[in-house]
């Protein structure tokens, strides 16, 4: 390892503990861990700094993508010297946390937000609705999101978009929330509200906004197993079907 590596080393586990439940850290001694893994690409200098993140469009979270921390860098008294050392893993913090991948999905008024529950229908995922202030995705919402991907669906509703007043209005909500909803079962009337019997189903989380107790929330309310699409041969067949259902009706 070299001599600048070395002299990180207190500010790596400074970062670990910033991002601590979002990111993980890790590093790979070029000197004593010997070749890079191919997945992490090309290594020119050390330290060399990397983010695998999963691929949006991947079927699975083990699908990634790499991407380079690009910062201005000198040399001074043989040590690679970048930023302040606070500064840097600030920086490097931030690089982090903004580029953590994100399943969540935004609802801009009641045209997406039924469309936000038909696909959660059509697929038998609970629905996870995050109402909040104004439009910024908490980072804790982008790792659950990630963590429970295909096992529910997470809407964030901001009360910033004036179309969505009337989605909190139906769910009797005032500022930050979040409130999980079970699947539809199959003798659920169609489009029904959120009143009577259905509203009774609902769930709220209360309590401090802990990724710890958010992550326990989630898992409670999470399908066992993921959701998996179905091939698109036969989602075509299926489509023919109800088609020709159609027709003879």
């Amino acid at each position: 390892m070299s001599g600048y590596c070395q002299l990180l080393n207190p500010e790596w586990e400074e970062l670990a503990s910033r991002v601590k439940g979002f990111v993980k850290i890790a590093y790979w001694d070029t000197e004593k861990s010997g070749a890079v893994p191919s997945i992490l690409g090309e290594i020119r200098g050390t330290p060399t700094i990397k983010l695998l993140k999963p691929k949006r469009k991947a079927k699975t979270n083990k699908q990634k993508d790499v991407i380079d921390y690009n910062m201005e860098r000198k040399a001074s008294d043989s040590l690679l010297v970048v930023l302040p050392i606070l500064e840097q893993t600030l920086q490097v913090s931030n690089f982090a946390l903004d580029l953590m991948p994100s399943f969540v999905e935004r609802v801009n008024g009641p045209d997406d937000f039924e469309k936000f529950k038909s696909k959660a229908k059509k697929y038998g995922l609970p629905m996870m609705l995050f109402f909040s202030d104004d439009r910024q995705i908490l980072n804790e919402m982008k790792f659950l999101s990630t963590e429970f991907r295909r096992k529910l669906l997470v809407g964030q509703i901001p009360y910033t978009k004036k179309e969505n007043k009337s989605i909190f209005l139906e769910y009797g909500v005032r500022g930050q929330a979040l409130l999980v909803v079970p699947p539809s079962s199959e003798d659920e009337v169609e489009n029904e509200d959120v009143s009577g019997e259905s509203r009774k189903q609902l769930v709220s989380f209360d309590g401090k906004w802990t990724l710890h107790r958010l992550q326990s929330f989630f898992h409670n309310h999470a399908l066992k197993s993921e959701v998996k699409p179905k091939p698109a041969e036969e989602t075509k067949a299926e489509e023919k079907v109800q088609e020709t259902i159609k027709t003879e009706l």
